[in-house]
């Protein structure tokens, strides 16, 4: 069976906010017509994953507690506290976290169509990903642009279009400044374990077999546990565990699909299994989460 292609996340179009202990995600805080962007948020969950997927936008992520792996295409960015991350619209990449250790990341999509001093040198971003917010600039920034985005206050709307536009001009005179010295840690993945990502990543499910992962590069499963380990940092149950997850919370959180449908879709066999096992990992029901969207 062949692989299918990454998920396309279409970018909002009605305001929302989800709000939960470990997650704040706001959706077209301002209007679009006077507002580069689409949604801003923080995520504190340890196990974060994100299925992989791409977009039409750009978005501007940034670690401040923990540390991580992107990977953007073919190339694998370590990512740690204190550094930022830009994908580009088109791109197809995902994000894992580190494991064991507290995590908190913040993240911004937006479009360049009112930016119009900053958009060729976004256009012309290159192999330079990752930056260094050595002064914490960046940091302070994103934390009152989500403090602006949950304001009631008057001129928000331009308040925070000017706080992203310094985060930008920060980044981008940093990648221009980095752009000739390339991480050399950055190295593409070799041709199995790309093949064995993408293929978790094209179908998210809980009944994978690795058997089959390895028998498909072909390697035995040992070799493959081993590799991806060493590659990714994490064992690749922990990996399926966490996608799983991930795809889990974004499809009751941003459809109506029953519960029932969701555990079928991600390989579980039954509700009571997928009950058990959203539970176990983020202490709440499929039911309960789905409820504490706003």
């Amino acid at each position: 069976m062949s692989d299918r292609a990454s998920d396309f996340h279409a970018t909002p179009s009605v305001a929302n906010t989800f709000r939960t202990e470990q997650e704040l995600r706001i959706e077209l805080p301002f209007s679009p017509a006077s507002s580069s962007i689409y949604y801003v948020g923080m995520n504190l969950h340890e196990n974060w994953a994100t299925s992989s997927h791409m977009h039409s936008h750009y978005e501007l992520c940034y670690l401040d507690m923990g540390s991580g792996q992107y990977k953007i295409d073919k190339t694998v960015y370590e990512f740690g506290a204190g550094q930022f991350l830009l994908t580009r619209p088109g791109e197809d990449h995902f994000g894992l976290a580190g494991q064991n250790a507290p995590f908190k990341l913040y993240y911004v999509g937006f479009h360049v169509d009112l930016l119009s001093a900053l958009q060729l040198d976004l256009y012309n971003i290159g192999e330079t990903r990752i930056g260094e917010d050595s002064d914490g600039v960046i940091r302070s920034l994103f934390l009152s642009l989500i403090d602006e985005a949950q304001s009631a206050v008057r001129l928000t709307a331009p308040m925070a279009e000017a706080l992203l536009q310094q985060m930008l001009i920060r980044v981008l005179r940093q990648f221009h400044d980095r752009e000739s010295e390339r991480h050399s840690s950055n190295q593409p993945l070799d041709r199995g374990l790309l093949m064995t990502m993408n293929r978790l990543h094209s179908e998210i499910r809980y009944d994978r077999d690795i058997d089959a992962l390895a028998a498909a590069i072909p390697i035995s499963r040992s070799q493959l546990a081993r590799k991806f380990k060493s590659a990714i940092g994490v064992t690749i149950g922990e990996y399926m565990r966490d996608l799983v997850l991930s795809k889990a919370k974004s499809e009751l959180r941003s459809t109506d699909k029953s519960v029932t449908l969701i555990a079928g879709e991600l390989g579980f066999d039954s509700i009571h299994a997928f009950s058990i096992f959203f539970k176990r990992f983020t202490t709440h029901s499929p039911s309960e989460y789905r409820n504490m969207k706003q």
